[in-house]
């Protein structure tokens, strides 16, 4: 929890969820959860608005021959914050010898599931939280002998995959993350220093990799006793990655370059920000109101 105005009343997060259930997803203030077994439930949750709204996934991805293994939720109206009580789910899902991978899109405003996109790749289905980048989801996956981006255009339902360089490994020292004028980018760590790096056309019109900038993690050395540093999420408001050190969690913002200490937890686990922007002459119960950006990690 954060500090004030930036805390959420703990209340709020206090739900009876199923013990088997995970998050795969949160943002815009939702949070999204997925039963481990078919036929897969899904579950968004508002804490704010304190709403719950169930989902059962297709069939043709949640099967004896497709696998859900990562997901997404987000708000679909653009620039009013967290006020719309619309959403979309997308679900990502694998074939069992995990040369296929798929998407498609939920929408609450119509109640239906998109048609499936997939495309053939050779991949690992690891745990990574999505990172929004314009109008596209984004994930990252591990395919040797190194790392893809696979983006999903929420307006065209169109899926892609882009390669990062060569080099850049391994994964736990990854994290997709915008570049600064919106585009899409990642964050690459190595020991106590990070690059930026940002799709840009060539000379021939064509995206390719670029280093935007570097980033000192200097500030952390003395966290780490033996173990190296790892990311473990990214707050897409506050555009700012969570390190995992070994003296516990930090937020460390790509602008700034500012860091806070979140938790003492010590060993790897992947953390999904909840962030909710409530517009002025509203609240959440914590006696304040006004246009605000709330983080609860």
């Amino acid at each position: 929890m954060l500090d004030r105005p930036d805390r959420i009343p703990g209340a709020r997060f206090s739900m009876p969820v199923h013990e088997s259930n995970h998050i795969i997803d949160c943002r815009h203030g939702l949070v999204l959860f997925l039963s481990p077994w078919p036929p897969r439930r899904l579950l968004v949750w508002d804490p704010v608005a304190r709403e719950q709204r169930r989902l059962v996934s297709p069939p043709e991805v949640d099967s004896e021959q497709m696998l859900i293994f990562n997901g997404a939720v987000l708000r679909p109206a653009r620039g009013q914050g967290c006020s719309s009580s619309h959403f979309r789910v997308a679900l990502v899902a694998r074939d069992r010898s995990c040369t296929r991978v798929s998407v498609c899109l939920y929408s609450s405003e119509t109640g239906i599931w998109s048609n499936i996109k997939s495309l053939q790749l050779k991949f690992l289905p690891l745990e990574r939280a999505s990172t929004l980048i314009g109008n596209s989801i984004c994930w990252l996956l591990p395919v040797h002998p190194q790392n893809v981006i696979l983006e999903f255009d929420l307006d065209k339902h169109t899926l892609a995959m882009t390669e990062l360089p060569a080099p850049v490994e391994p994964y736990k020292k990854l994290w997709i993350v915008p570049a600064e004028d919106g585009g899409l980018g990642f964050i690459h760590l190595s020991q106590f220093h990070a690059k930026l790096w940002k799709r840009k056309p060539d000379s021939n019109g064509l995206d390719v990799w670029v280093l935007n900038r570097a980033i000192e993690f200097e500030e952390l050395r003395p966290t780490c006793i033996g173990h190296p540093l790892a990311l473990v999420g990214f707050a897409e408001a506050s555009n700012a990655v969570l390190v995992q050190t070994d003296s516990g969690v930090f937020m460390v913002y790509l602008q700034s370059t500012g860091f806070k200490k979140l938790s003492n937890l010590s060993v790897f686990c992947l953390h999904y920000p909840f962030e909710y922007f409530y517009p002025a002459g509203t609240g959440t119960g914590d006696g304040h109101g006004g246009d605000e950006v709330l983080n609860n990690i």
